[in-house]
C-alpha cells in the first residue's frame, strides 16, 4: 500500500497552491476566462478536499456513482440501499439534485458539509448501507444541461472512489473515457459496471470492456455487470447487485477506508501536474499577452520626444505684437548698447532697460510662451494617449483591460493643469539657473533681481529661436527679437555660460515633458499589470506541484505488497 499523506508538510503546501490559484483572475483570456475561472474553481476544491480527507483518515469513505445518461444510476443505488432513496425514471435528466446515502451512523459526517461544502444535496440513511461508506448519486455527465456536468465533476472530485456505471451499449463513449481517464491519473479507486446487460450478449460486452480498459490502461479494482431485469418500486432485484454490494462492504473496516483514503489523495496530489496544466499554460499565455500589450504602450510613449522636438521645432506661435514690444524693450536702443562694454556698466543697462519699466512687458511674454507650450505639450499628451488606446481597443486583450477600469478610455480632466505645472516651474528653474551661472557675473544678477524675470525671458526666446521654433504676425520681428536677446544673454552671462544655459533648459524642458509622459505610461502599465497573473505564478504553480507531488505514492491506489487490491 502507498504511502499516506501525513501532516509532513504536504498540507501546508496543497493550502499553498490553492491559494496561489485562488488570485488568479484570468483576466487577460478573453472569450476563454469563465472556462478558466471554472477550472481554477474546481481545482481548489480538489486541493481543499485532499486536504480536509487527510485531516482524517479514518472517517466514512464517499463513493461517487457516476454514469451517463440511463446507465441506470439511481436505480442501483436504490437496490444498494434497500429503498427507492434517489429518484429514478425515463425523463432525462432524471438526478438534478445529488442524493447522498448512508448507514444512519455516518449521516452527521456528510451532514455536517465538511465533505462537500459548496454542493447542495439531498441526504437519505439507510440501514442496508455498510458503515463507513456513503454512496453519492450524480447527476448525467452527458446531460445537456450544463449545471449537471459541473455538479458531476465538483462530486468525482471529493470522490475516495469511483462507482462508474455504463449500458451495454455506452460503455465505449467517449465521454465517459474522458472521466475515466482522469480517474487512471489520479490513480483510483474504480469499479465500473456495464449495466442492463441481457444473457446472451454478455460474454461478448464483458470481453470487449476488457479490451478497452486494457487498451486505455485502465485497471478497475472491479469490474463487473448487471443484468437486464424488471424495475419495481425503482428497485432492481436485490442479486443483481450482488458484486457491488461485497466490494462496498469490504471498504468499511476502518484499516481499509484508511488505506482507500490513503491512496486517493495520494493519487490525487500524485496527478497534480496534470490537473494544473490547463491552468499554467493560460497562465503562460496571459503573461506574453500582457507583455505584447506593454510593448504596445512603450512604442507609442518611446515615440513621445521625437513628436515633442518636432512640435517645438514647428514652432511657438507667439502674437506679432507681443513680440514687437519685446523687441523694442530689449533691442530699440542696439547702438547704446554695444557700446556699453564695460562688464561693470551691463548691469546698469539691464537695470534701467529691463526694470520696472518692462516688467508688463515681460510677463506678456511669460504668459504667452507658458500658454503655447501647455497647449503643445497636452496636445501631445493626448495624441499619443488616444493612439495608445485605439491599440488596446483593437487588441481582445487590450479591450479586457479597458473594460476593467472605464476610466482608461476617458482623457485625463487633470492632464492640463499637471502640464501648466510643469511649465510654471521649468520657467522657476530657469530663473534659478540665470542666478547661478556666468561666475562673477552672477553676483550682478542678483543685485539686478527686479531683471531677473527679463532676463530668464530672453534665455527662453532665445532657446526657441535658435531652433526655428519662434514664430510671430512678421518673421522680422522674431528675428530682430531673437537677435537682441541673443546680445543680452552674452553680455550679461559670458558666451559659453549662455551655451550651457541653453542646453539644460532644453533638456530640463524635456525632462518634465518626459515625467509627465512617464506618468500616463504608468497608468496604462499597472492597469494591465493589474489584469495579469503575477510574473511568478506559472513558476509559483510549477514548483508548488511538484513540491506536493513529490511525497506521493507511485504505486495503485489501495494494492497490498503483493499486488493484491
Amino acid at each position: 500500500m502507498g504511502r499516506t499523506l501525513e501532516h509532513d508538510g504536504r498540507d501546508e503546501r496543497l493550502d499553498a497552491l490553492a491559494d496561489h490559484l485562488e488570485v488568479l483572475g484570468f483576466e487577460l483570456s478573453g472569450p476563454e476566462t469563465d472556462a478558466l475561472t471554472a477550472e481554477r474553481d474546481r481545482v481548489v476544491r480538489l486541493l481543499r478536499g485532499v486536504v480536509g480527507r487527510t485531516a482524517e483518515p479514518a472517517a466514512p469513505l464517499l463513493v461517487v456513482v457516476a454514469g451517463g445518461s440511463g446507465a441506470g444510476k439511481s436505480t442501483t443505488v436504490n437496490t444498494l440501499a434497500g429503498a427507492p432513496v434517489s429518484a429514478a425514471g425515463v425523463i432525462r435528466p432524471t438526478t438534478r439534485t445529488p442524493t447522498l446515502v448512508c448507514h444512519p451512523g455516518d449521516r452527521a459526517w456528510f451532514a455536517s458539509g465538511r465533505v462537500l461544502p459548496d454542493l447542495q444535496l439531498r441526504i437519505a440513511d439507510s440501514d442496508a448501507m455498510p458503515r463507513g461508506v456513503a454512496l453519492l448519486d450524480t447527476p448525467d455527465i452527458d446531460s445537456v444541461e450544463l449545471v449537471n456536468h459541473r455538479l458531476a465533476a465538483q462530486a468525482l472530485d471529493a470522490a475516495d472512489g469511483w462507482m462508474w456505471l455504463a449500458t451495454s451499449r455506452t460503455y465505449a463513449d467517449e465521454v465517459g473515457m474522458t472521466y475515466l481517464r482522469r480517474a487512471r491519473e489520479r490513480q483510483a479507486l474504480i469499479v465500473l459496471a456495464v449495466t442492463q446487460v441481457r444473457p446472451h450478449e454478455r460474454a461478448e460486452v464483458l470481453d470487449d470492456a476488457d479490451r478497452l480498459l486494457a487498451a486505455e490502461r485502465i485497471d478497475p479494482d472491479l469490474r463487473t455487470d448487471i443484468p437486464h431485469a424488471e424495475v419495481a418500486d425503482d428497485q432492481l432485484p436485490g442479486d443483481a447487485v450482488a458484486a457491488l454490494r461485497d466490494w462496498l462492504a469490504a471498504l468499511a473496516p476502518e484499516d481499509r477506508r484508511v488505506a482507500v483514503r490513503a491512496a486517493a489523495t495520494a493519487g490525487v496530489v500524485a496527478a497534480l501536474p496534470s490537473e494544473l496544466g490547463t491552468l499554467q499554460e493560460a497562465v503562460v499565455q496571459e503573461r506574453r499577452a500582457a507583455e505584447r500589450l506593454r510593448a504596445a504602450v512603450r512604442e507609442h510613449y518611446a515615440a513621445l520626444p521625437t513628436q515633442l522636438d518636432a512640435e517645438l521645432e514647428a514652432g511657438l506661435s507667439l502674437r506679432a505684437d507681443v513680440l514687437d514690444r519685446w523687441q523694442r524693450l530689449v533691442g530699440g536702443n542696439e547702438a547704446m548698447l554695444r557700446v556699453q562694454t564695460v562688464i561693470g556698466q551691463v548691469g546698469d543697462v539691464v537695470r534701467d532697460r529691463l526694470g520696472r519699466p518692462g516688467q508688463q512687458d515681460t510677463r506678456q511674454v511669460q504668459v504667452e510662451v507658458a500658454g503655447e507650450l501647455t497647449r503643445i505639450v497636452t496636445r501631445l499628451l493626448e495624441h499619443t494617449a488616444a493612439a495608445t488606446r485605439r491599440d488596446l481597443e483593437a487588441d481582445p486583450v487590450g479591450r479586457e483591460v479597458l473594460d476593467a477600469d472605464p476610466d482608461l478610455r476617458r482623457e485625463d480632466p487633470e492632464r492640463p493643469v499637471r502640464v501648466r505645472e510643469a511649465i510654471a516651474r521649468w520657467e522657476t528653474d530657469v530663473s534659478e539657473r540665470i542666478e547661478t551661472v556666468g561666475g562673477p557675473r552672477k553676483e550682478q544678477a542678483r543685485r539686478r533681481s527686479t531683471a531677473l524675470n527679463a532676463v530668464a525671458t530672453t534665455a527662453i526666446l532665445v532657446l526657441f529661436t535658435l531652433s526655428g521654433g519662434l514664430t510671430g504676425g512678421e518673421v522680422g520681428i522674431a528675428a530682430a527679437a531673437s537677435a537682441a536677446s541673443q546680445w543680452l544673454l552674452v553680455r550679461m552671462l559670458g558666451e559659453q555660460n549662455v551655451k550651457r544655459l541653453l542646453d539644460e533648459i532644453g533638456a530640463d524642458l524635456r525632462h518634465r515633458v518626459g515625467e509627465l509622459a512617464e506618468a500616463d505610461q504608468a497608468r496604462l502599465e499597472a492597469a494591465i499589470e493589474a489584469a495579469s497573473p503575477p510574473a511568478d505564478a506559472a513558476a509559483a504553480l510549477a514548483s508548488a506541484a511538484v513540491s506536493a507531488s513529490v511525497a506521493a505514492s507511485p504505486s495503485a491506489p489501495g494494492r497490498a505488497a503483493d499486488g493484491s487490491r
